[in-house]
């Protein structure tokens, strides 16, 4: 049931950078527009953003990521450049996506605000803007009892991750009907220790008749195709795919890192996988979050040979992918985008 034009509202997403920030936006922004109401989205000027737009009008950029100055000043004219468009566009609802970029929302007070928190330990930007939101809507319950602001709302897909049939997504994607499918994937500007290990298990797959499916980011992929043609195993290797949901449809397993927007699609999808989490972050945001979903996954962060083994079992092991299958069956909750559209349309009625 879609709003009327007198109930339809405006909603102004704010932020990006990652894919962990825009992929549950864009998914409740599709929700919202199947309901007849309006989204535009000011996004933070990063290269990796303009797959995320190229076919979707309402868009601009706040240039902090393309802007020469130091962060914390490429805020000033972010937020200008955000006053701008709200006092044009006049949003019903500000919706800052997480990041630094997402701080420009701060300077605008001519409409609530609201967050998106997809990690398990909420990031500095939404600890830091908890004063004066109206809501933060979250992944995980235990972050929503954590926040003051915390609204739970789960795993939020978008259309793209609409699952075909098994067979018709592994033809649609160029594999084989036959054999265990390993997918690799490794956020969206691709991670080399994710990438490598895929290579190491290009020997076990040419035992098992297997095939690789592997997202690499840009300008990583050949290098992997070459490793592939040379086990005889084969490989889809590609650079991004557009379509998440006929890879998951085509995996038995998967080796993945543990953004944000990438353990909610495991939850939806129910693929069991090992994640090999970013190492390199003070609040270890992605180790955190794949810990969650334990056991329906597995988090190594570790001796790259403890990951290699576990991997290498559970590609043999079609038992232990059915437990981890399982477990994830049990606990995920399903699609959150009706909760995320019921709350924004709640706070988008009340009066500034």
């Amino acid at each position: 049931m879609t709003v009327t034009t007198s109930t339809a509202r405006r909603f102004l997403f704010v932020g990006g950078g990652t894919g962990g920030h825009l992929t549950p936006a864009l998914g409740i922004a599709e929700a919202l527009e199947a309901r007849g109401h309006e989204c535009f989205f000011l996004v933070s000027g990063r290269a990796v953003e303009r797959g995320y737009f190229a076919d979707r009008p309402g868009h601009a950029s706040l240039g902090v990521d393309s802007s020469r100055l130091p962060r914390p000043l490429a805020l000033i004219p972010a937020a200008l450049r955000l006053r701008q468009h709200a006092r044009r566009w006049r949003p019903h609802v500000v919706v800052a996506l997480g990041g630094a970029s997402s701080a420009a929302a701060l300077g605008w007070r001519g409409a609530p605000r609201v967050l998106l928190e997809g990690n398990r330990v909420p990031g500095r930007a939404v600890r830091w803007m908890q004063r004066g939101t109206a809501a933060t809507l979250t992944l995980f319950q235990e972050t929503a009892d954590e926040l003051p602001t915390g609204h739970w709302v789960g795993p939020v897909g978008r259309r793209a991750l609409a699952m075909p049939e098994r067979a018709r997504a592994r033809a649609q994607l160029g594999l084989d009907r036959e054999g265990v499918v390993l997918l690799a994937a490794g956020g969206s500007q691709g991670a080399r220790d994710v990438n490598e290990l895929a290579a190491r298990m290009l020997p076990r797959l040419a035992d098992l008749g297997g095939q690789l499916l592997a997202l690499c980011g840009a300008g990583k992929a050949e290098a992997l195709r070459e490793r592939a043609r040379a086990a005889r195993v084969p490989a889809v290797v590609l650079e991004h795919c557009d379509d998440m949901g006929a890879a998951y449809a085509a995996a038995d397993f998967a080796v993945l890192r543990g953004g944000a927007s990438t353990m909610a699609e495991l939850l939806l999808t129910r693929l069991p996988a090992a994640v090999l989490p970013y190492p390199h972050h003070a609040d270890r945001q992605q180790e955190h979050n794949a810990r969650a979903l334990e056991p329906g996954v597995c988090c190594f962060s570790g001796s790259p040979a403890e990951a290699d083994a576990f991997v290498a079992g559970a590609l043999t092991d079609a038992d232990l992918r059915a437990e981890m299958r399982a477990a994830l069956v049990a606990t995920a909750p399903d699609d959150g985008a009706s909760r995320a559209v019921a709350a924004l349309e709640e706070i988008a009625s009340r009066k500034v």
